[in-house]
């Protein structure tokens, strides 16, 4: 089940949970959820809500934080059933410019901006679409991204039928500019013995990601030129 924070919740709450955490919750009395805030048909219509009389207590009181589970691209399933969350780790070869605002069926504005990764175990890069407050300031720390082929990593990711296969960040993601461990390292080793292969590769996807902008844009162009014709009455 989801909980929702609102306000000054949201740093009241920053440290008190960690992803992957295992929690005891008291007095969150649970409520039905409103459907503007629904992330997709499959949530729940019900949700947590925290007050002043909410407590929260870790089950292992002595862990701080854990150690995110980095997944190659190559190990993600193509399908995936329920709430099932990945932390993934690549190199970052694109990333859009600037968010871009979609309207939902609910008439709400949400924020996306898409990310693309790449790592030694596939040779088609991976689309990552990041919501909501991490289209913003998140994806804002990663630039200047063009040549840097930096290690990133991300947490808690769900797998989304955009593009075919692709993953979002769920309201459980983080991203990690400097991931550390031994995929890491060997993934920033990589890198240094491919660079030729991933500029070939990021090239091929600023191509395409600009070509289908271009395209955009002239249609846009074409349909306001158009003039629309009525048929005559007799």
């Amino acid at each position: 089940m989801r909980g929702a924070l609102f306000g000054y919740q949201v740093d009241g709450y920053k440290d008190a949970f960690v992803y992957n955490g295992v929690y005891e919750i008291a007095n969150a009395p649970i409520k039905a959820c409103d459907p503007q805030w629904k992330l997709s048909p499959t949530d729940m219509d019900y949700q947590m809500t925290f007050g002043r009389q909410t407590i929260t207590q870790a089950i292992d009181a002595a862990a701080t934080s854990v150690v995110p589970q980095y997944q190659t691209i190559s190990q993600l399933p193509r399908f995936s059933c329920g709430n099932e969350k990945f932390d993934v780790i690549g190199v970052l070869i694109y990333m859009e410019e600037k968010p871009r605002t979609v309207t939902t069926a609910q008439q709400k504005q949400l924020s996306v901006r898409e990310i693309v990764i790449a790592d030694h175990s596939v040779e088609q890069p991976l689309v990552i679409s990041a919501w909501h407050d991490l289209a913003e300031v998140d994806c804002d720390s990663l630039s200047p991204w063009s040549g840097k082929f930096e290690v990133v990593g991300f947490t808690a990711l769900k797998v989304s039928a955009h593009r075919g296969f692709s993953l979002a960040t769920t309201m459980s993601t983080s991203i990690i500019r400097s991931p550390q461990g031994e995929r890491a390292d060997g993934l920033k080793e990589w890198v240094g013995k491919h660079r030729r292969l991933l500029t070939d590769m990021q090239s091929r996807v600023v191509d395409v990601r600009k070509s289908s902008n271009d395209k955009t844009i002239k249609k846009i162009a074409t349909l306001k030129l158009k003039k629309v014709s009525f048929p005559q009455i007799l």
